[in-house]
């Protein structure tokens, strides 16, 4: 499985683009892409062994591992992830990362047993299935925008597509609550977020998503960082400061991190949830863009 890469996920709002970045560590996500197998499940596996460890590192540092030639280290790696902080056992099967073990007869075994606790689990994969198309078209119509932002028939559609999408996840919810990692794996729950996210139109089924989101990851049924993106989103919206640090905004031509809390705290805030520092989080940022980003802040307003 590739480690998440840095993901660009844009909503436009009244006023412009605000803008948010997911990343995996710089370091480790440069090793990968350098395709330096040893190095990267090093990184990886640091990640992973740290408290609180980082998201999706564990199974980082098993498609690192499966790529270098080390299948005792991978299959320890896979046997130590839980199905809380990985793909559905579908999406693993099929992933090139690992093919290396295919012919391994612990691979097989693996995967029939992971499989069976996965139906134990109650995993729905219709609900899980149609998060991922909608996801994939949340995400085609932005990245449309972003190359032709003014297009006013492109941003309508963009709309359009975030309240069908915020209607039919609140109908999933009025049914059945908010999609826990057992019922969808970790990237459909993933997905539901960011459904969420973008319901900006909505901050009122926003604000309710972040107290459901808030009792599932208590019960580990959700990310942490997830749950950062979500606070902030809420919080943005209500005009008060962010906590974590991840909206951006565009002023003037020039990216900005929206207002922050605490700032001295923020990195440790960051840490506490999962997310990497302030630093490699801008710094993706920028490499990513193409440009800079104003941080830390020269001033900010109060609220």
């Amino acid at each position: 499985m590739q480690p998440r890469r840095l993901v660009l996920l844009s909503a436009l709002l009244a006023g412009g683009w605000i803008t948010q970045l997911h990343a995996a560590p710089a370091t480790a996500q440069s090793a990968y892409d350098a395709k330096d197998w040893k190095t990267c499940a090093v990184l990886y596996g640091a990640l992973a062994d740290r408290q609180p460890p980082q998201a999706g590192a564990q199974m980082g540092a098993a498609s690192c591992l499966a790529r270098a030639g080390e299948h005792d280290a991978a299959f320890a790696r896979l046997q130590r992830t839980d199905y809380k902080d990985r793909p559905s056992i579908e999406i693993i099967a099929n992933d090139a990362d690992l093919a290396s073990l295919h012919d391994d007869p612990r691979w097989r075994a693996w995967l029939d047993a992971e499989r069976k606790a996965q139906a134990a689990r109650g995993y729905d994969p219709v609900l899980a299935k149609e998060l991922a198309e909608r996801t994939t078209r949340d995400q085609a119509i932005r990245e449309q925008v972003m190359v032709r932002p003014r297009d006013v028939k492109l941003n309508q559609q963009a709309l359009e597509i975030d309240r069908d999408n915020t209607g039919w996840l609140k109908s999933v919810v009025d049914r059945q609550g908010w999609p826990l990692v057992r019922q969808v794996g970790s990237e459909g729950a993933n997905q539901a977020w960011l459904l969420a996210q973008h319901a900006d139109a909505d901050p009122a089924f926003q604000e309710r998503v972040l107290g459901l989101m808030q009792s599932a990851v208590a019960q580990g049924e959700a990310s942490g960082s997830d749950l950062a993106y979500m606070t902030d989103r809420v919080r943005r919206a209500q005009g008060k400061r962010q906590v974590y640090g991840t909206q951006f905004q565009q002023v003037d031509g020039m990216l900005q991190i929206q207002p922050v809390e605490d700032l001295d705290g923020l990195d440790a805030r960051r840490a506490a949830i999962g997310l990497e520092s302030m630093a490699d989080y801008v710094a993706q940022g920028e490499r990513q863009m193409h440009r800079k980003i104003q941080w830390p802040p020269a001033s900010e307003p109060a609220n």
